[in-house]
């Protein structure tokens, strides 16, 4: 298996002292004694549990990849190469700012096992339009429980936060649209080009000339990738399992608080945690390390009423969640070896 370069190493020290920074920070804000009434020793057995969890909501994701290639193109995937598969996803993303680089990984390594590449980057994009609209439902639910508090009042950090929540549901809706009329993405590109300074910002961000006609092939060969499974039936069987992965993911949220004794629903642990997901994404840190431990912390201080309690519960969900799977998952890529067919 292929070593982290020294840019990936770079970006692992650079999350962890980001987070410790943020956590440090905020603690300074409130009364040390408030948080260890919450944060106590048998807290780390609650990390333990909720990292179990979490990882279980990457074995569903591990055995919807192996289902969709037996069902779709009879081919074999072990569960133990899908795990690993989506772990190494989960790691890359969590170490490049955006959470870009997981997809990348996952097409690379399922054409090392002998896959071919279109069926690959079929399946990874496929996966990455049902996630997308998953995550949107999910999060309306935070935003329409929670209204208030992002839409009224006078404090500016709440509606920025909101703001940036429109940003990616913009973004999404433009993808989803790209797949339904692809000339309509092509000729709002056109726009964008004829305008210098948008063009000049999309070139910096994807380091790309020809960043419309990059982006109008992709859309194209997602919307073909999505007609093939979609016809095939296996997608709606795949939709539900990934509703199921995102709500164990979203139990682990919801109990870190409830450990920290914080009173709330799940619905609205499940809506406020991707409803805030979509606005960490433009954190530009590995990991939106940092970012996270503030943005949810301004959030959920409101809700819950206590800084200390809010801390406590963001801090053992973050080490269940990033910090705890990242030293796994960079023990899983030491330690993984390619089947014995694929050697030969």
């Amino acid at each position: 298996m292929r070593n982290l370069s020294k840019k990936e190493w770079v970006n692992i020290i650079l999350a962890l002292v980001l987070g410790f920074v943020a956590v440090f920070f905020i603690f300074k804000g409130i009364d040390p004694r408030e948080f260890f009434e919450y944060f106590r020793p048998q807290s780390l057995l609650h990390i333990l549990l909720l990292c179990g969890i979490f990882l279980f909501s990457i074995l569903i994701d591990s055995a919807r990849m192996k289902w969709l290639f037996s069902f779709v193109w009879r081919k074999h995937l072990t569960l133990y190469d899908a795990f690993f598969n989506n772990y190494m996803s989960f790691l890359f993303s969590m170490l490049t700012p955006f959470y870009f680089g997981g997809q990348v990984f996952q097409t690379y390594h399922l054409s090392k096992l002998g896959f071919e590449s279109e069926h690959n980057v079929n399946v990874i994009l496929s996966r990455f339009v049902e996630y997308l609209i998953s995550i949107s439902i999910l999060s309306v639910i935070g935003l329409w429980r929670y209204r208030d508090l992002f839409l009224s009042g006078t404090l500016m950090a709440p509606k920025l936060i909101f703001f940036a929540y429109l940003v990616s549901v913009s973004f999404i809706g433009i993808v989803i649209l790209a797949l339904i009329h692809p000339p309509f993405i092509a000729h709002l590109f056109g726009l964008l080009k004829r305008s210098r300074w948008m063009d000049s910002v999309i070139k910096k961000f994807t380091k790309k000339e020809d960043w419309d006609s990059r982006f109008l092939k992709w859309t194209h060969d997602l919307k073909e990738s999505v007609k093939i499974l979609w016809k095939s039936g296996f997608m709606i069987l795949d939709f539900p399992l990934t509703l199921l992965s995102l709500l164990v993911q979203s139990l682990v949220f919801y109990l870190a608080i409830r450990f920290n004794f914080g009173n709330i629903g799940f619905i609205d642990a499940t809506g406020l945690l991707f409803f805030l997901s979509m606005v960490v994404f433009y954190v530009p840190t590995p990991g939106a390390s940092g970012g996270v431990e503030a943005v949810y912390q301004i959030v959920f201080s409101k809700i819950l009423g206590s800084a200390g309690k809010t801390l406590a519960s963001v801090l053992t969900w973050r080490l269940s969640t990033y910090y705890f799977p990242i030293f796994i998952g960079l023990l899983f890529l030491v330690f993984y070896r390619y089947p014995e067919e694929v050697k030969k």
